[in-house]
């Protein structure tokens, strides 16, 4: 039996044009040079590629045990023998036969420079009035004056909104959305976005994203309740970071998780009330 080096195809088998031979389709406005954004239009898949190291590496969005590198992605897709994973890896590592060749950019490996992110920060401006926020949005003028969010969103000088996020020692990434952009600028962590948290307040609203967060209290204008967004999928780091707040809302008495009704949401909110589970007292709703 033939023997695969398997260390090597993981390296050099480019993971996002596999799966592209496979069905999956780049989303270009959510995809950043570190970390692509593909999605499946048969069966609704949604995965993560990225490099760790020298790795090509994916994680779905939708399945939390769907993760790894390619032959992991190869396993839980298809019935293949690892001997049919390796050959077939062999192949598009520079065998036998000519392979397809996709229009999908290169990745580079993610690297947090939170100083990289403070500095450009300090080029940026509270806004108020952004159009894409207003007219693409539809989020009322009012809302971004109101003092539950005055000074959590900001416009750089190329137009984008701006929605900065914090962990515990501060400012650690901003996230940048627009008509044709929703990404997080190069060297960011992802952690909370944050209205302006009053420790009176009773309720915490954990929206999907800034913009849901904002959208929801134009809808509904809670009495006694501080914001905030995950911006998608939780991360391990983001967990701390929540913490945190419920940390610094003494007199908090419930949590509520304004998640999209689909399985991204369910996972969010789920994982959210497992983390929680012991650690706070309230009541955790999802909305």
């Amino acid at each position: 039996m033939q023997k695969y080096d398997f260390a090597a195809l993981k390296q050099s088998v480019n993971l996002s044009q596999y799966a592209a031979g496979q069905g999956y389709e780049l989303d270009r406005k959510k995809s950043t040079r570190s970390s692509l954004v593909m999605r499946h239009a048969a069966t609704g898949d949604k995965i993560i590629v990225s490099k760790k190291g020298a790795n090509w590496v994916y994680f779905s969005v939708h399945d939390d045990r769907d993760n790894g590198t390619i032959v992991d992605f190869i396993e839980k897709r298809t019935s293949k023998s690892l001997a049919e994973i390796g050959r077939e890896l062999a192949a598009w590592s520079g065998g036998a036969g000519a392979l397809p060749v996709y229009a999908i950019p290169d990745v580079q490996e993610q690297v947090y420079d939170v100083g990289r992110i403070r500095r450009a920060f300090q080029w940026m401006k509270p806004t108020t009035a952004h159009p894409y926020l207003i007219s693409e949005r539809k989020v009322p003028a009012d809302v971004l004056k109101h003092p539950r969010f005055a000074g959590r969103i900001f416009q750089d000088r190329y137009g984008n909104a701006v929605f900065p996020h914090q962990n515990g020692q501060g400012l650690c990434g901003l996230e940048l959305k627009n008509t044709d952009k929703g990404v997080f600028m190069r060297g960011s962590e992802k952690a909370l976005w944050l209205g302006n948290i009053d420790p009176a307040d009773t309720v915490l609203i954990l929206a999907e994203a800034a913009i849901d967060a904002l959208s929801h209290f134009a809808m509904f204008r809670p009495q006694n309740a501080s914001y905030g967004a995950v911006s998608g999928g939780m991360k391990d780091n983001q967990f701390s970071c929540l913490m945190d707040i419920v940390q610094k809302m003494p007199k908090l008495e419930k949590i509520i998780l304004a998640v999209d009704h689909d399985q991204g949401g369910e996972k969010i909110a789920s994982r959210i009330e497992s983390y929680l589970e012991g650690k706070f007292a309230g009541l955790i709703i999802t909305h």
